[in-house]
Parts: structure tokens; C-alpha cells; sequence
């Protein structure tokens, strides 16, 4: 799926944008509100440009690999801000990811790239949570992170930053 300079508009029950392979965003103004994912790619999400706004999700952006190169990203999530955790997840049919099993596990094939871009998250679980990997080359990252015990700002099995802005805080 690619979305390139389009305006959407949506409210679902269910994931607001998804594929069961890839999802490319490269511009455009994309105004979410979902009972699930802002936007579910099983395999990947990149987003190059545009205004993604997630103003309700229970995760905002899941993937197995998550690549921002630009854009204007603000979520707000009742779960993790932005998921990495293989993207395949049984959110959407009454489970909630994260609650048991190894699918979960840390998997250096899942990867959360932040080259560029601006991201404004408010998270109630994890902020940006990354299964695998996590690498900050450029771009803007600001994480107010959740309340709650067992939840951080960043969870990720290694995070690695060589430039951007990267504020995360959270009480947890």
C-alpha cells in the first residue's frame, strides 16, 4: 500500500490503515482514530513525508520494521506509541500484543530506523518499543511516556543514536 498526497479521514474499530505486507506513506495528511493500529504493516512501514495525526490507537504505528526518513508524525496511544515487534499481533481479534508467547521476543529482524522526520507521541505503554533494534540517525523524537509499571519511555533490545533530538520521559 502506498499513500502519496492524499487527505484521509477515518475512525475504526479496527486498524485505520493496514496491510498484510508493506505500507509506504511519502505524503499526504492522514487524521487516525482507531480501537487498534494507527497503521499495521506485517512486514514494513516506511514513511518518507506528509502529517500522520493518530489521535486515538491502542498502538500507533506497528510494524516488523519501522523506517521514518521525514513526515510529521503526533500519536496518542492507549499501549505502545510506536510497536516493533514482528507485526503480526491478535490485537485486532479480542488479544492484546505483548501479553505472553515468544512471538514477541527480541529479534534482531526487527529494526525501528528514525532518519528524519518529526514524531510527537503520548503513550500510556511503551513509547517507542522496538522487539529488536532501534537506530536514531536524524529527525526529532519526543516521547511523553507512560504512568504505569512495566512501561518505558524506550523499551528496545538495543538503541543506538548518532544524531537527531531525542527526549523521552515517562514515570514509569
Amino acid at each position: 500500500m502506498v499513500i502519496d498526497g492524499s487527505t484521509i479521514v477515518a475512525d475504526t474499530a479496527d486498524d485505520a490503515v493496514h496491510s498484510n505486507n508493506a505500507v509506504t506513506i511519502t505524503g499526504g495528511e492522514l487524521t487516525l482514530a482507531t480501537g487498534d493500529d494507527g497503521v499495521h504493516a506485517d512486514a514494513t512501514l516506511t514513511i518518507t513525508g506528509g502529517t500522520i495525526t493518530i489521535t486515538e490507537s491502542y498502538e500507533g504505528l506497528e510494524s516488523a520494521v519501522i523506517t521514518i526518513d521525514g513526515g510529521a508524525i503526533e500519536i496518542h496511544a492507549d499501549d505502545d506509541g510506536i510497536n516493533v515487534a514482528g507485526g503480526q499481533d491478535a490485537s485486532g481479534f479480542g488479544g492484546r500484543p505483548g501479553r505472553g508467547g515468544d512471538e514477541f521476543a527480541a529479534n534482531s529482524d526487527y529494526q525501528l530506523l528514525i532518519n528524519g522526520g518529526t514524531i510527537l507521541m503520548y503513550a500510556q505503554g511503551d513509547g517507542l518499543d522496538s522487539n529488536g533494534i532501534a537506530v536514531m540517525t536524524g529527525g526529532i523524537a519526543i516521547v511523553h511516556g507512560p504512568t504505569a509499571n512495566n512501561n518505558g519511555a524506550i523499551d528496545a533490545g538495543s538503541f543506538e543514536i548518532s544524531g537527531g533530538t531525542l527526549i523521552a520521559v515517562g514515570s514509569a
